[in-house]
């Protein structure tokens, strides 16, 4: 009887065994089939991350500059009789801006050239005069050696005769002094001829200082009212017209500015927390409603003012259209890159106000993220922070109940 027992309890182990398997199998049946009735199976589709590295770009805005302005002023009182430009025009190197007329300086301008004529005129009677003097002194010269040669021959012819006993000796000796003094006078006419000369370089030197003082004058005054008319330094721009037809002006009083056009360059904000971003050198793009223009970083002034700091980009070559204080966007391009992860958006995105996203890991488990994203495109999300993995799910709020769930068999 013990032994139909046993072989019968040994007999019902095998169906125990059974129906606890086939209860597992029911349990995980019930919860895969729970789980899909609370995820449905579109969602359980794992979506492929596309990752895009691009430039990491610093964005500012800011005012286009002027590297050279110009104040101009009166360069003497007087009144204005002319003018050819208008504020915000555009004007040339050497163009004539304005004509003004300064009649005290007119009347120094005929009184200098008056005095220079007349000067000219007495400065070539007083070198006349001196090369007539000059040219008495060497006649006079010449006449005293050619008396000293005279007297010469007298002197030799008399000596012989005086030897002959033909004369007395003392008219020899008359001779001879008149000999002696022909010869004194011949160097005297010498010394007052070398001086003369002297005095005759002198006197030109001055005459010509005369003259060349008479020039500097008048060419002085002429100067200054080549001034009147004023003509603008550089290619640019009439920032400001201060100035009106007829006014009287004093000198130094600003009349106009200008603002050269050919150097610009852009001063632009960025948020202090990107200066350790920053590098000499660096691209950037100006972008402006009329186009975008090439720029590199010039200087970084790491100065915070209302918690940005200030960049100033060097323009390389400036469009025609570009103005002073324009109001402009701009991205300075950084030597680090970012990676930017997408995914393509569920064809049922919009019917959803909310989704969240879980990561797959490489063992098939979708953990719930924190991530947020944002629409780029029609049918694109970008993620606000990168995943190590490559896949990720994208499930309606209303359905991500779970922080995390098995995937196999989902792919």
């Amino acid at each position: 009887m013990e032994e139909y027992l046993i072989v019968k309890q040994q007999k019902k182990i095998p169906f125990i065994i059974g129906a606890l398997l086939l209860l597992i199998a029911l349990g995980y049946s019930i919860k895969v089939v729970l789980l899909s009735n609370e995820i449905p199976a579109r969602y359980l589709k794992p979506i492929l991350i596309s990752k895009i590295s691009s430039p990491n770009i610093l964005k500012g805005i800011g005012t286009i500059e002027p590297t050279q302005k110009e104040l101009l002023s009166a360069p003497l009182k007087g009144n204005i009789t002319a003018l050819t430009i208008r504020e915000g025009q555009i004007i040339k190197k050497g163009q004539v801006l304005a004509k003004l007329v300064n009649y005290e300086l007119e009347q120094e301008i005929h009184t200098a050239n008056y005095e220079q004529l007349n000067l000219e005129s007495q400065v070539a009677i007083d070198k006349s005069n001196l090369a007539i003097k000059l040219s008495q002194a060497k006649v006079d010269l010449s006449k005293a050696q050619m008396a000293l040669q005279q007297q010469l021959l007298e002197l030799n012819a008399n000596n012989v005769l005086m030897e002959q006993g033909i004369i007395s000796a003392i008219r020899f000796k008359q001779s001879e002094m008149l000999y002696k003094q022909s010869e004194l006078e011949v160097n005297a006419k010498k010394e007052e001829l070398n001086l003369f000369k002297g005095a005759f370089n002198q006197q030109l030197i001055a005459l010509n200082n005369k003259m060349s003082i008479a020039k500097n004058k008048l060419n002085y005054l002429n100067k200054r009212q080549e001034q009147l008319t004023l003509k603008s330094s550089f290619d640019g721009i009439v920032s400001q017209h201060l100035a009106k037809l007829g006014q009287a002006v004093t000198q130094g009083q600003p009349l106009f500015e200008l603002i050269e056009t050919d150097n610009l360059l852009a001063k632009i904000q960025v948020p202090q927390y990107s200066s350790n971003q920053l590098v000499i050198g660096q691209h950037a793009d100006i972008i402006t409603p009329s186009g975008t223009i090439k720029a590199k970083v010039e200087y970084i002034d790491t100065v915070i003012r209302d918690g940005a700091i200030n960049v100033f980009l060097n323009i390389e070559t400036p469009p025609p259209w570009l103005r002073s204080s324009q109001a402009i966007e701009a991205h300075i391009y950084s030597e680090e890159s970012i990676t930017v992860q997408n995914i393509k958006k569920p064809s049922d995105f919009d019917s959803h106000s909310q989704w969240k996203v879980y990561e797959i890991t490489p063992s098939s488990k979708a953990i719930l993220t924190h991530i947020n994203y944002k629409s780029i495109e029609q049918y694109t999300l970008s993620l606000d922070e990168p995943l190590k993995g490559n896949y990720v799910l994208l499930i309606p709020a209303d359905y991500a109940t779970e922080n995390n769930f098995d995937l196999k068999g989902a792919f």
